[in-house]
């Protein structure tokens, strides 16, 4: 089992996990409906749309169902994606998601300011501190991502980098990876390094020629193919689950500091499952 010690993280995010246990009946504290068990099974579907990986909603989703008999569909992509799918129908007058999850909590704020989100309390949410969730209850941070430096260890396991800088010695020219997708995914964390550690760096690390990919997923893939041998500013969550997975990769949270990116989920104003939505809004937090 890996242990993640202490680590100075920018921007001082922490969070906490909560867990509840569900009656047939919840009260949502602080709001003024409770969830009809029956009702949501009666509903039978609840539309998700998130940012998550796709592994873990799946093994979130099997869980949830096999315990209530609702299922769960759900579009998946990055931030920008589900953030510009939940705006646009929103502007067409119709929305069809009754969650929504998105690793950026700046996506959330807005949905909030444009109407779209609907406030509640889950009793799952009660331990998150009260500054990593909305005042009014329109949303809650559900996770915390860290960028992190994760590396093929049958290449560079003897001598792995350790710093930001140590990924512009010349070893690696030619071997480093990143993603930055088309719509914007993968940019703000290159912006924090770059803020916090000077534009030299990024300058230093563009000149190993280093491969782009769209998402982190395919970091990890490339890593562990031996196509590359490092990668710079990836999700510190898929690196962990591949070295888990018996993969010859291992990862490093970089002593100077990791950008972070903080993640919340809302439901959705309207929706005509809301008893689902709670229930299943109450399991994704639990």
């Amino acid at each position: 089992m890996l242990e993640l010690r202490r680590r100075r993280v920018l921007g001082g995010l922490l969070a906490s996990a909560a867990t509840a246990a569900l009656a047939p009946t919840l009260r949502a504290q602080g709001a003024t409906e409770s969830i009809d068990l029956e009702q949501a099974r009666a509903e039978g579907t609840v539309t998700l749309y998130t940012s998550l990986d796709t592994k873990i909603v799946d093994s979130i989703i099997a869980s949830f169902t096999e315990k209530y008999g609702v299922n769960v569909e759900y579009f998946r992509g990055g931030s920008a994606d589900v953030t510009s799918k939940v705006l646009a129908e929103a502007d067409a007058g119709r929305l069809q998601a009754d969650i929504v999850d998105a690793s950026d909590v700046a996506a959330l704020m807005l949905m909030k300011e444009r109407g779209i989100l609907k406030p509640y309390r889950s009793p799952a949410t009660e331990t998150v501190p009260a500054d990593l969730r909305d005042p009014d209850d329109y949303w809650v941070a559900d996770r915390l991502t860290q960028a992190i430096i994760q590396y093929n260890a049958q290449e560079v396991g003897a001598s792995p980098p350790a710093t930001w800088q140590d990924l512009t010695a010349p070893e690696y020219q030619g071997r480093l990876v990143f993603f930055s997708s088309s719509n914007g995914d993968g940019a703000p964390r290159l912006y924090t390094l770059a803020q916090h550690f000077g534009w030299e760096l990024l300058e230093q690390l563009a000149a190993t020629q280093p491969l782009r990919v769209q998402t982190p997923q395919l970091v990890t893939q490339v890593l562990e193919s031996g196509e590359r041998g490092a990668a710079f500013a990836t999700n510190d969550n898929i690196a962990w689950r591949s070295k888990l997975e018996g993969k010859p990769t291992d990862f490093v949270y970089c002593a100077e500091g990791v950008p972070t990116e903080l993640g919340a989920v809302g439901l959705i104003e309207g929706s005509s499952r809301p008893n689902a939505a709670m229930l299943f809004y109450d399991w994704w937090m639990g």
